[in-house]
Parts: C-alpha cells; structure tokens; sequence
C-alpha cells in the first residue's frame, strides 16, 4: 500500500513540474513592476537586481520547458521583489520625514528673519537735535542827530545804543549842544540834540570822570563802561 502511495505522491510532484508555472510568472512580474513603481531602484537596489535577474533566470527556464528551475527562480524573485517594495517604502516614507523636517526649518528661519526685518523697520532712529541758528544781532546805525523824547534825560539818551550805549558819556552830550541846554538836569520834548562822533580815547575817559564826580545823575553801582 505504501508502495502504490508513494507511486501517486512521486507521479504527482512530476506533473506538478511538468506544468508551466504562468501564474506564478505572472505574480513574479507584478511584484517586480511594482518595485520598480516604489522606486525600489533607488531606496533598495541590492533586492530590485536579484529579483530581476531571478525573473530573467526563469524565463529563461520557461522557455527550455525547464519548469522545476523555473518555480525555484520564480520564487527567489518574489522574495528579493517583496523585500524591495519594503525597503523602498521605508526610504520614501524616510525621504518625506526628512523633507518635512527641512521645510519646518526652512519655515522657522525665514520666520525669524522676517520678525527681524520688521524690528529693523520699527526702530525709532533719534533725529540729532539741531540748535537754532542765533538770531543775528539787530545791525544798530549810529546816529549824528536825536530827537528828544518825553521823560528822557541826557543820561538815558547818552545810553541808548544808537548814541553812546553809555550813560556815563551823557557831558559828551551836554559839552556839543551847549546851545540849548543851559542846565543838563533840563532838555525837552522836540530838541534836536547833536551827537559828536570824533571824541579821543582820552576825551571818552574825561567824560566818565566828569560823570562820576557830578551829583546830577548819580551814577549807579552797575554803571560801568562798556
């Protein structure tokens, strides 16, 4: 009986073998062709090229109705094809970590330099304070003549600018319209006075002299030749 099993068993695996493999041929193409979608080339080149070549080998075994070395080549190439649709599924999905991690970077750097930028362009710069130019002094053109005013004196009118900008210098005043000042305690409204212009140095300095010793004006304690 063992006899006569062992018969069926051997007369079976020899049809088995004795039948070409399409389907499995066809399965081992699939996986290859979907390695090669899965870029398994790049992410598993190692694994793509033995399952080509072991699909080329049982091709190669299919057309020399050589079937047992076809299935063992078939089988070979669906192993290394699975392996490489695995590998290269981990590459791409590696790829695209490392893609997303880069632009999360890119994102913060450029975010940064914008803030940057923005402080940049709110940045208040202080002006230097420029200092107004100083007024020029009022030119003051001095006088030959001078029409007395209410309430003046030979003193207030010998300091005026535009005469002697010194009272002290009022006996210039007094000595050159003798005319018609016979008192210098007393002028009035509507006299015209003439100023002299051609005194010496020492002439000014005999003047104030004469000033500080009259008790006409008393000469105050600030009053001081300028």
């Amino acid at each position: 009986m063992l006899r006569y099993l062992s018969i069926f068993i051997f007369t079976a695996l020899l049809a088995s073998c004795a039948k070409p493999p399409h389907q499995e041929l066809d399965a081992a193409e699939y996986m290859l062709k979907r390695a090669q979608i899965m870029q398994a080339v790049e992410f598993a080149p190692a694994e793509y090229q033995s399952a080509h070549t072991a699909l080329a080998d049982a091709r190669r075994s299919m057309e020399t109705s050589d079937y047992g070395d076809a299935r063992d080549s078939i089988e070979f190439s669906l192993l290394h094809s699975r392996r490489a649709v695995m590998l290269a599924k981990e590459g791409k999905a590696k790829r695209a970590e490392e893609e997303a991690r880069r632009e999360a970077e890119e994102k913060i750097r450029q975010a940064a330099l914008a803030a940057q930028e923005e402080e940049q362009r709110t940045v208040v710069v202080e002006k230097p304070v420029v200092k107004p130019a100083p007024k020029p002094k009022p030119v003051i053109t001095k006088v030959s003549e001078y029409d007395v005013q209410e309430g003046e004196t030979l003193w207030t009118i010998s300091a005026l600018p535009q005469v002697y900008n010194e009272g002290l210098l009022w006996p210039l005043l007094y000595q050159a319209n003798r005319d018609q000042i016979k008192d210098p305690r007393q002028i009035f409204p509507g006299q015209i006075l003439s100023i002299r212009r051609d005194m010496t140095a020492q002439e000014l300095e005999d003047a104030r002299q004469k000033a500080r010793e009259s008790d006409i004006f008393p000469v105050p304690n600030s009053a001081n030749p300028q």
